[in-house]
């Protein structure tokens, strides 16, 4: 009985190692090749307005991005100075294949981390989250528009109730 039931064991690790063996692993698509524009050196630039996250005024900085190993997710680490002083920052973009949106995670000098959900359509990048601040509800809308694939424009937009946004910051990166 014993070697019946070692005997079916080994067929069915066999037979599972005969079909992983034939399985390939997946290969990043066109919306993981997108991700890639974002590779390189960026030269940040642009005006933040006054807002409960902050004071207005200008800000400046680099971002390095690269592609993670194997081709699926951007990361990025930026340092630059805004109106709150020396920032920092840590961000990981991706293609969410089941969702089919895109991911984006991110820390830096501020208390909160943010994640985001996103869409590519044409040149322009959206992002959006809703975040809590103080127990209300704010409405985040991030949108890059990449002019060419050298230089970007960025907007970030906040609103109360989701519906009517404010520009909180504008501004440019450049390759």
């Amino acid at each position: 009985m014993k070697r019946r039931m070692w005997l079916g064991a080994l067929v069915i690790v066999a037979g599972a190692g005969g079909v992983s063996a034939q399985m390939t692993a997946p290969k990043p698509g066109a919306e993981q090749k997108a991700l890639e524009r974002f590779v390189g050196t960026w030269k940040l630039e642009g005006t933040m307005e006054a807002s409960p996250m902050g004071p207005g005024g200008k800000f400046s900085g680099t971002e390095r991005c690269r592609m993670y190993e194997g081709g699926w997710h951007l990361v990025c680490d930026t340092t630059g100075k805004g109106p709150m002083g020396d920032m920092a920052g840590h961000f990981i973009m991706t293609y969410d294949r089941s969702a089919k949106e895109y991911r984006y995670f991110a820390i830096n000098t501020m208390a909160d981390a943010e994640i985001a959900t996103g869409t590519l359509s044409g040149n322009t990048w959206t992002f959006t989250s809703t975040m809590d601040m103080g127990g209300q509800k704010i409405h985040s809308r991030f949108l890059l528009t990449e002019d060419t694939p050298t230089r970007h424009s960025l907007k970030w937009d906040m609103s109360m109730d989701g519906k009517n946004y404010k520009t909180m910051m504008s501004g440019t990166a450049t390759k």
